[in-house]
Order: C-alpha cells, then structure tokens, then sequence
C-alpha cells in the first residue's frame, strides 16, 4: 500500500468520527444525536471497484457485499461473518507500516470474469431460494451466475444479446409479470430486453420492447403507483433532455407503453418505499438546483370530460431513422377497433400496433416488408370488416398490398403498376363505396419528368385493374416542382375528393375531380394561401359546418376555407399566445363533451399541446400539457380505446404519443423538498434506510464536491429535515473548489445492515476502499 493510500486512511478514520450538526433557525431541534455510528471499518479493494451491490451470496440469511473489479477482470464477494475468526490470515507481503488491515467482518471471494463487466445485478433465476448473480461482460455477453449449495460458484448460464450498448446500471432484476419469479430487464440501444422467469429456472425467449429513446439508463424495478405490481423505471435521455420513463405493470402481467414524467434532468433517482405505504417514493437530485425531491405516483382519474396530464409514448425502436416514416390508423383484425400500420423505413418492416378493448394501443409488433417504405394507407377494399394496408416503396419502386391474417402481417404482393410511383392515396373515386388505389405516375420527357394520376381499382374477382378517369388510365399533371407527397380531402364540401400535391418548398397544388371523374387543377387565387407548408402541418377537418383545412403556421394556426370564387379565405385564426411558441400541427376534436369541437395545436416552441375551446367571446385556452422535445412529423383523431370518445395521436419520427381523452393517468405529487444549507457541496446520490433504528425510514445524502454526508430525517407533517453530517476525508486540491469534477468521491454508497445486528449500515465506495459505518444502536458496549 503507498503512504497516498494510508494517509487517505487516516483522514477517513479521524474525520468521519466526527458528526457534527447545524441548527438552521430558532425554530429547529437538533437531530444529531438521534444518529450515530459506531468506529469505521475499512475493506481493501481497487481504484475501479464498482456496482456497489447487497445481498445474501451464501444462504445464511445475512447480507453480503457484492463489487465489480475490471481491473482484475473478477467479482468480489464479501461475506458477512458472525464473529472474528480465530486465526487471521496476513496478506502476502504487508510488510509496509503504512499498511491498514482489513477488517475481520466479511471473508472476501474472488470470482474471475471472462469479460470487461458493464453491469450487474442480483436475483434467484433458477427457483431455488438463493441469490444468483447475473452481469453483462462487453461487448455482448450476458452471463449468469448461479449460487451454489456449497462450494464455489461454477454453475452458470451464458448468452449474447446484440445492440445492448452495455452500460453501468442498464439492467434490473425483479419480477416484471408478477409470477413471484425474477425477470431481467435490460435497456438496448433500440429495444427493452426482457427475459422472464416463466416457470422456475426456465428464462423465455427474450422479449423486445421498442424504445423512445437510444439514451435510457439507470434500470430499477419496483413498484411505482401502488397496485401491487413491479414497475420498470430508468431515465431517458441525456444533459439537458433527460428525463423520468416508467413502463407500468399491467393486470395481465405485460409492461404497458411509457410514460414520461414531469421531472426534468434528474442528477440522480431512487426508488424507494419511505411512508410505508403501498408503492414506492422517487428520491431524485434535480441537477438545476441540487434540491432533493421525495415524490410519489398516484393515477389521476380527470374529472368528467376532463383531460389527463400526460401523454402515453410508443416507442420504433432505432433512433433517427424515421424521416421517411408513415403511419396511418384502420380496424386492421375486423374487431371494430382502431388499429395503426407505422412503416420503419431503414428495417425493412411495418409495426403493427393492435388496439385491446378497453386499454388502447398494444406495444406494437414488427412484420418484415419492403425496403424504404415511405408512405402507408389502408383500407377495406372486399367489404370483409378489415382493413387492408397499400404500402408505397420507391427504393423497389413498388405498391404492395398486405392484410393482417392470423395475427402476422403478410408480405406484401405487388399491385399490377408499370411506372415509377411517388404518392399513395385510397378514396373512392367512383361513388360504388369501395375505395381506389390512386398515386402519381412519374415518367421521362425529354430531359426531364412528367406526372401523371393514375389509380387501380379491385375489380370483383379480386383482380387489379387501372381505373377510368373519363376513358384515360392517367392525366396528366401540370406540376410547378418535383411532387414529393399526395394528400387526399375534401376542401369545398362537394363530398368529391380533391388532392393536394406537396412540393417541396413550393406551395402545394390542388386538384379535383370535374363532374366526369376527371383531375383538374384547381387555380385558386388571392394572396392568402397555404404557404410552402409540410403535410404534418395540415388537418382537413369541419369547424361549425364549414369544411376547411387547419393551417400550422409560425405561432399560429389559421382555418381555411375554399370559397366560391376560387380564393382562400381565413374563416378563424388561434394565436398561441407567446413570441416563442412554434405551430408545427393542429387539428379539431372533441374532447369536453360540450357542443362544439376543441383545438389542439402542438407547440413545438414551448414544447406544449395546446387545447382551445369556445366560450362567449371566441376561443381561448383551455388546457395545456408538456410533450417535451418531441420530433413532430403529423397528428391523427381517432377512437384508440374503444371508449367512443376522440383522442389525440402526436406522430414523431422515433415514437408516438397519445393523450386518452378521460382516461387514468399516473402524475407525480411532491411529498417534500430539501436544500441543503452546507456549502460548496455537489449532492450525488440519495440513498434511503432506518439508519437510527427508530423503525422510520431517513435519506442519507453523498456529496463528491467537498466529500459530506448528509443524513436527513422524513415525516409526513415536517417534510425532510437536516439531522447531521460529516466530512468522509479531507483533500488538498489545486482545483477551483466550485468545481464539481475532480475527485469525485465517494463514488457509490449502499444502506443495508450487512453487521447481523438488525440495524442498517452506511457502506460507502471510496478510492481503493469501502467503508463501513456500522449503526450505533445507543446501547454502551463493555
């Protein structure tokens, strides 16, 4: 040991005997001496010791100590002793005066790795009442160890698991489909992994959850609202994005899609039960302030024709791929309920999201398809009560049809097309009720391209035909750029559909059907138009009984409608409110149950849906509810519940959201805060345990900036109140001391009673050793 080492020792011993408290005003009672520990114990290790975990490793019913140590490409175990061993066996070449024994308290067991170890966890995954260890070696290695009668630890179980981007705590264990076994849950680049515990011993093929994010970590199970049920928990997100996720445990056993919380850039998160009541508290740092916040979840069902606080997110999976991306929603199973097709562009497939009665969109299951799908619509074309989906490719210059049969999306089959296609719509162009195939045709002119509408019609054997528009099978398009998308609606309210041809950065252009079924441009005039606007930021909707389309512009949002005369009119305007708010989409729907339909637009500028009604002076706001940095791409009404009532889907090119009109949703409610009054701290981590045996849970507090501990006590009527603290070590540094980086120690802290007298103790992770402060019980010792 070098003399760094042992006079690092020395400050931990004299220092951390000292506990000091502070009265904060006239008002407060000191606390510090309801607290206490009893002298250090120190425990050589490794400057990378790490994963700081308790458990019982030998079945003898005490708690031991688990580490990674990399540098030594093993697993430490400490187990817990009952008494001093007789004989103490002295390290090979401690000769150094400067050299602190470990402590009598825990026999160390070296376990070796055949890998760098990312993360670990502790949980019994063969039934037989002992706790095993599983952990992920880099790259890709999923190994469990399983704890043995007697003996050494040979037994294991080993697997790869790909796109995991292994990191420290990106996996949990408890039981997620409440069989009373434990599962393993582990945050992938793109996907939730999961590998339940079916039967005793017997780990499932891994199921895959799709993610909203490629940035989730801090894995912890536990459960949140109270039901009963374990819930899955981490952050999602990084730096100034990052946020609190939860997939709540459903009555079936299944994860349910994800909920973000209001709880923005948490420093740290525990989940812990501190009241004693069912469902566990949320201990989190807020980074901004460096306050501590003790909250809990509860599920707030809205008033009558009231609105939840949040929206439910679905995650695609792979982040960043979905520009191209498309969805539409259809009863795709002939239920009667509305489902929803999303492409997946990159992974060649479509992810079908299914609707369960009574609790909305499943999580989604992939169907492999074509390649670059861009663009996906559906529609009963055989009169059969489902849905089939058309599907536009334009890597495979393809439009291919499949149809859900047997709960498997089939592979598409091409429709009979002989030139290139660019846009995809389904109307029925005829008035015969069943639905058309129309898209536009591109072909060479000369040195460039021309376009045409086409569509094919189903004929009554089943047979793909080209439609008639007036004799013709295409018309061709008098275009003012290069069309990139076809959008199909009914702006003058002649219940014949016109299309709008997107262009790029030129306004879109209209077209619709003469009194012979013909496309014909129709030129509209005046000033006031459309704008070069996206397809996401239009809506054709009915407001009152005119028909129009809803306009997403700048910090507004404008109703327009087609007159007679061929110009567009501004029938109504909905101004957000704010110079920095951003329109990007907008739409109608009914939400309050009172006559009339309500506006949402999504603020993409303040990072809010907004919901307007009408009262006696015009529209104004009537709700508003976070989305956070959502990457909007387009918006969809529809019932996603079966519960007869509109609700709202935000489509984003990585995940959707849905706001449930009416329905339960879980909310965070603050029990109480805390703001440390020590100086020139940087709190780290919050911990929670009975560290003074009065039966009644505290938070203890680690601080890496000045190395304090902080050890607050909670009542329900008093909030959270400083008891004492103490300075773990004294450093000289030539760093600024408002600095947070440097030593940041120490580095991982644990509560558990791991000295078999009952009482929780204070393990705390620092440079090259772990320190135990066992629990002072108050009682003399002889």
């Amino acid at each position: 040991m070098s003399f760094k080492h042992s006079l690092r020792l020395s400050c931990l011993t004299a220092i951390g005997a000292l506990w000091m408290s502070v009265s904060f005003g006239a008002d407060d009672v000191p606390l510090s001496e309801q607290y206490g520990f009893k002298p250090i114990e120190a425990f050589k290790l490794s400057q990378r010791s790490a994963n700081l975990l308790t458990g019982d490793l030998n079945h003898d019913g005490l708690t031991d100590v688990l580490l990674v140590d990399n540098s030594k490409s093993r697993l430490d175990l400490l187990i817990q002793r009952k008494a001093a061993p007789a004989t103490r066996e002295r390290k090979a070449g401690a000769t150094d005066v400067n050299v602190v024994e470990d402590h009598w308290r825990f026999e160390h067991i070296k376990l070796a790795v055949d890998q760098e170890v990312a993360a670990v966890a502790l949980g019994d995954f063969n039934g037989d009442g002992r706790t095993d260890i599983v952990y992920f070696g880099s790259p890709d290695q999923l190994v469990i160890r399983f704890q043995p009668e007697a003996g050494p630890w040979t037994q294991k179980q080993q697997q790869r698991v790909p796109d995991a981007a292994p990191s420290q705590w990106f996996m949990a264990a408890g039981d997620l489909d409440s069989n009373g076994l434990d599962d393993l849950a582990i945050l992938g680049k793109h996907e939730t992994i999961l590998f339940m515990q079916t039967a005793k011993g017997v780990l499932a093929e891994p199921k895959k959850l799709m993610n909203t994010s490629d940035k989730l970590g801090l894995a912890q199970i536990a459960d949140l609202d109270g039901d009963g049920r374990n819930d899955l928990c981490y952050l999602a997100g990084e730096g100034l994005t990052r946020s609190l996720g939860t997939r709540l445990q459903l009555a079936d056993g299944q994860l349910g899609p994800e909920y973000i919380f209001d709880l923005e850039r948490p420093r740290a998160v525990s989940l812990r039960d501190i009241d004693g009541k069912p469902g566990h508290e949320i201990l989190a740092i807020d980074s901004r302030t460096g306050r501590i916040k003790l909250l809990n979840v509860e599920r707030r069902k809205p008033a009558e024709n009231d609105l939840p606080e949040r929206l439910i997110q679905f995650g695609f999976g792979k982040q960043g791929s979905g520009r191209d991306r498309d969805l539409t929603a259809a009863d795709l199973d002939g239920d009667g309920l509305i489902d929803l097709a999303v492409t997946d562009p990159d992974a060649s497939r479509v992810l079908i999201f299914r609707q369960r009665a009574g609790s909305g969109l499943d999580l989604g299951s992939p169907f492999p398809g074509l390649s670059g799908v861009d663009q996906i619509r559906a529609a009963d074309f055989d009169g059969n009560g489902k849905a089939d989906v058309v599907i536009h490719s334009g890597p495979e210059k393809t439009l291919g049809l499949s149809r859900l049969d047997d709960g498997r999306l089939t592979f598409p089959e091409s429709l009979p097309i002989e030139a290139d296609s660019i846009g995809l719509e389904l109307t029925d162009l005829d008035g015969d009720r069943r639905p058309e195939v129309v898209f536009l045709a591109k072909a060479k002119k000369d040195k460039g391209s021309e376009y045409s509408l086409q569509a094919l019609k189903r004929a009554a054997n089943g047979e793909w035909q080209p439609h008639s528009f007036g004799g013709k099978t295409a018309i061709p398009l008098e275009l003012k750029g290069t069309p990139e998308k076809l959008v199909q609606g009914d702006f003058t309210g002649d219940e014949r559909p016109e299309f709008l041809v997107f262009q790029g950065t030129k306004p879109p252009q209209l077209f619709g059907l003469s009194d012979e079924g013909v496309p014909t441009e129709i030129v509209v005039s005046g000033n006031l138009g459309l704008g070069a606007v996206s397809p996401g930021a239009i809506s054709f909707t009915t407001l009152g009984e005119r028909k129009g389309v809803l306009v997403a512009q700048d910090n507004f949002a404008r109703f327009m409608v087609l007159g007679d005369n061929r110009r567009w009119q501004v029938a109504e305007q909905f101004n957000a409110g704010e110079s920095n708010s951003k329109i990007v989409g907008a739409t109608t729907l009914e939400l309050d149950g009172q006559p009339g339909a309500e506006i949402a637009l999504v603020d993409a500028g303040v990072k809010k849906l907004r919901v307007l009604r009408r009262g006696e002076t015009g529209y104004s706001q009537w709700k508003e509810i976070d989305i956070g940095d959502f990457p909007f791409k387009s918006l969809k009404v529809a019932d996603f519940n079966g519960d007869k009532r509109d609700d709202l889907l935000l489509f984003g090119a990585d995940k959707f959201a849905v706001l449930y009109a009416g329905a339960a949703a879980p909310a965070l409610k603050e029990l109480a805060s805390f703001e440390s009054q020590l100086e020139k701290i940087y709190p780290t981590d919050v911990l929670a345990g009975d560290v003074n045996g009065d039966g009644k849970t505290d938070l203890v507090l680690t601080d890496t900036r000045s190395h304090f501990i902080e050890v607050l006590q909670y009542r329900a009527d008093t909030g959270l109140k400083h008891a004492l603290y103490f300075r773990v070590f004294e450093q000289k540094s030539f760093r600024n001391e408002d600095e947070a980086g440097g030593d940041a120690e120490p580095r991982e802290a644990q509560i558990a009673d791991v000295t078999g007298d009952g009482l929780p103790d204070l393990l705390l992770l620092i440079h090259d050793r772990l320190l135990l402060y066992p629990q002072d019980d108050g009682r003399e010792t002889k």
